[in-house]
């Protein structure tokens, strides 16, 4: 009987069931090597990024002098200190000493740094805890951007997004963005802020140690806040400096020389705007123009002038004196060296409210009476009672010199002879005069008080006095000065007044005894002079001025009556000389003019300079705007020019002809424009303005 079959395994079909089995299993494997890479580049590549964090960081302002210093600053509305990226970017050292201490590998990977996340899991599991991260800079960018809690699906979000940012970004634009976003202690945000805060100076001008100590702070910026914890910000940054050693970055010497420069801070912001006399004026332009702002002022300069106006009030106060403004004008380059407004309300800048002139006019007068030939400065003129209309005015002495020469009667301040000369060169043609040196309302001033103009009948601000007695230092030409540095310099306009005139007013002004019995310290400069005082004593003015700069003097009351300690020659004048003495380095005075032979016929805009007056050209004008279809109608006014016909024209169109002193409307709407009006005799005026 035979045995049952006992079956034998397929010995030979094993050897295939392994190698299929070793088959799956390394594509198993491969794909999950492979496919997380894959999936994670093709959503990075898919998934549209947030358009909410792109939104740029709200920026504030730090004011710059002309040198590039700062004069003052204003945070942001919510209430951090930060700057847009600057232009000249952020220096040699910065950039470098944040990669490395943030993201060493930065310049290699594509936003997530995979090695690194592998060595920081190793890590933390081996510890069972965190103890080491591996954020990039692109993806602490993108918290920067949008901050969260920190979660693993956060940090797997923070990935995605961070390659999404490399692929829109460079490598060179992304640090930059990081430096403008990252927090370096307190409200301080970004680079730019951070070396003006702690250091006073620009991040371009940062030397190798105070880079590394600003690239330190982010890691922990209230705890290694270097005005507070100045210890662990000194450990930081060296350890920065190490760093930089180990990748080559810097050399051994370079690494002894920045370990041991000291740290010094800059003393914490910039000067605020109402330490030196400028928080209107400045608070105006920073809300213009946020960001770094770089003004023609000198800090130096606008310093020295707060200084010396706030000393010269605080002599005055008890009797009743409590405001003042002083402006300093740099002739030659045209821009403004100091603006200061002290006393009154903060938002007030005291420079461009006008305030009654006093006698701080009449050297227009006289130099348009020279120039027509009406008087010489040697001309007799009668200091004698008169009256007009039952007006009788009187000089502050209430005292008649009987005859006395034009210049004496000018450097004297004597009311009859100048509203004699007034009356001779004609209250219109005056008054356009000085609208055409920039005294900007003049002729509807002058309409109503006549005579007047000469002793106080008009009002002006401190910077157009300046502007206008510069102009007649140029020689007669307008004088249109500049605040900022990046606007263009204005032309000077063509001849207001021959330069003889100009002059022989004056060297009327600058005799040398008269300024040394004021101000000795000033004699040696030959300043021309002229002094003013309101009625009521509320005012008082002086402008002095060489053929170098100009200063321009306001004391005053904003409340309350006035007071007799507010008299131009005792109160305004030493102060206005001794600033002129402290700011100007001397040079040449004034050319000694024959007026005998430069009399003669006057250019053609003393007869009435033809000068558009609203809206004066250069402005921004804001319509009404409950206005239809964002249109409004605006007055069109010119001043001077000869008899009849006005043509008025808007970007080369006709747009209305009427008699002179006739109104004009005009139906603007928004752009930019040119207006242009033309007289019976051919002359012309343009200004161009932009309406929005």
């Amino acid at each position: 009987m035979s045995s049952p079959a006992v079956a034998i395994p397929d010995l030979q079909r094993r050897p295939r069931v392994w190698r299929r089995r070793r088959f799956w299993l390394a594509l198993c494997v491969a794909a999950l090597l492979v496919l997380p890479p894959v999936l994670f580049e093709c959503a990075a590549r898919l998934l549209p990024y947030p358009n909410g964090a792109l939104r740029d960081p709200i920026p504030s302002t730090v004011v710059l002098d002309r040198a590039g210093r700062p004069l003052a600053a204003f945070t942001a509305p919510d209430g951090a200190w930060c700057l847009p990226r600057p232009a000249q970017g952020y220096g040699r050292w910065l950039p470098q000493a944040v990669v490395a201490i943030e993201d060493a590998r930065f310049r290699a990977h594509a936003g997530v740094d995979w090695c690194a996340v592998a060595n920081a899991l190793w890590q933390d599991l081996r510890a069972r805890r965190v103890v080491r991260g591996a954020s990039t800079i692109t993806m602490q960018l993108q918290r920067l951007r949008q901050p969260h809690a920190r979660s693993w699906w956060s940090k797997a979000m923070e990935a995605l997004r961070a390659r999404q940012i490399e692929l829109a970004l460079g490598k060179d634009a992304i640090l930059a963005e990081w430096l403008e976003r990252a927090p370096f202690g307190g409200n301080v945000v970004g680079a730019g802020a951070a070396a003006w805060r702690w250091f006073g100076v620009a991040p371009d001008a940062l030397s190798l140690a105070q880079a590394a100590l600003i690239a330190g702070l982010p890691q922990r910026p209230e705890y290694l806040r270097p005005d507070r914890h100045p210890e662990r910000a000194h450990e930081r940054r060296d350890r920065v400096l190490v760093r930089l050693h180990e990748l080559c970055v810097i050399d051994a010497h370079e690494l002894e020389l920045a370990l041991a420069e000291p740290v010094i801070l800059a003393g914490g912001a910039p000067p605020a705007p109402e330490e030196i006399g400028a928080l209107a004026l400045l608070s105006d332009a920073a809300r213009a123009h946020p960001g770094a702002l770089t003004t023609a002022l000198d800090l130096g300069v606008q310093r020295s002038a707060h200084a010396m106006l706030s000393s010269r009030l605080a002599a005055l106060r008890s009797s009743g004196v409590d405001a003042g403004a002083a402006a300093v004008l740099d002739l030659q380059a045209g821009t403004w060296q100091a603006l200061v407004s002290v006393g009154g309300p903060a938002w007030l800048d005291l420079t461009r409210t006008p305030r009654s002139t006093g006698s701080a006019l009449k050297p227009f007068i006289y130099a348009g009476a020279f120039a027509r030939g009406i008087a010489t400065p040697a001309s007799p003129l009668a200091d004698d009672p008169a009256g007009w209309a039952g007006w009788a005015p009187v000089d502050y002495d209430h005292a008649w010199r009987g005859r006395c020469s034009a210049a004496e009667a000018l450097r004297d301040s004597r009311n009859l002879p100048a509203m004699h000369l007034l009356e001779q060169f004609g209250v219109p043609r005056c008054a356009a005069l000085m609208e055409a040196f920039g005294l900007t309302g003049m002729s509807a001033q002058a309409a109503r008080s006549g005579l007047a103009l000469a002793i106080g009948g008009a009002e002006a601000d401190v910077r157009a006095l300046a502007a206008a007695y510069g102009g007649l230092a140029l020689g007669g030409r307008r004088l249109q000065p500049r605040l900022l540095s990046d606007q263009a310099p204005a032309a000077n306009g063509p001849a207001l007044l021959p330069a003889a005139a100009c002059w022989a007013v004056l060297r009327a002004l600058c005799e040398r005894e008269r300024t040394a019995a004021c101000c000795p310290a000033a004699a040696g400069l030959e300043p021309a002079w002229k002094t003013g005082t309101s009625s009521g004593h509320r005012d008082a003015w002086c402008v002095a001025v060489t053929p170098r700069l100009c200063v321009a003097v306001w004391l005053g009351t904003t409340r309350g009556p006035g007071t007799p300690a507010l008299v131009g020659g005792e109160a305004a004048a030493p102060l206005a000389l001794a600033l002129l003495a402290a700011t100007d380095g001397g040079g040449p005075s004034w050319p000694v003019v024959d007026m005998g032979a430069a009399a003669g016929p006057p250019p053609s805009v003393v007869e009435a300079p033809l000068v558009i007056t609203n809206p004066p050209s250069g402005v921004e004008v804001i319509t009404d705007p409950d206005a239809l279809a964002g249109r409004g109608r605006l007055a069109l006014a010119c001043h001077g020019g000869g008899e009849g016909m006005r043509w008025w024209f808007v970007d080369g169109a006709p747009l209305a002809a009427v008699a002179a002193g006739q109104p004009v409307w005009w139906t603007a709407h928004a752009g930019r424009h040119q207006l242009r009006v033309v007289d019976q005799g051919g002359q012309a005026a343009v200004a161009v303005v932009v309406v929005r």
